[in-house]
């Protein structure tokens, strides 16, 4: 199994895939625009057996959270509270990139 994080934004979403062990496996950035949605799910056909944790699925990442839950993907809500944590509590945790927090909101789903 493979739990993909995603940090939204307005102008790009960052997203992260890890193992069952909260091991990074594969990044990407995709930049907001009409094809986002589908560029995401052809980058994430490797992974068939995949869940996604958004950050904010009821804030910023609910269209994305929404678009995901729409065609039948596992979609989990991760608060940026409980990422930020995680950022913080991780080694050289005060340096917040959109990778980083795309990581820590893939492992607070893994191990949450």
């Amino acid at each position: 199994m493979i739990l993909i994080g995603v940090e939204p934004h307005k102008s790009s979403h960052t997203a992260v895939a890890v193992d069952v062990a909260g091991h990074q496996v594969a990044q990407r950035r995709f930049v907001v625009n009409s094809g986002t949605f589908r560029q995401l799910m052809r980058w994430c056909e490797q992974w068939p057996d995949r869940r996604f944790a958004v950050e904010g699925a009821g804030g910023l990442g609910r269209s994305l959270a929404q678009q995901l839950a729409a065609v039948g993907e596992n979609v989990v809500d991760v608060p940026s509270t409980l990422s930020a944590r995680a950022r913080l509590l991780a080694t050289g945790g005060d340096r917040k990139t959109d990778a980083k927090d795309a990581l820590h909101v893939a492992q607070v789903a893994l191990f949450r």
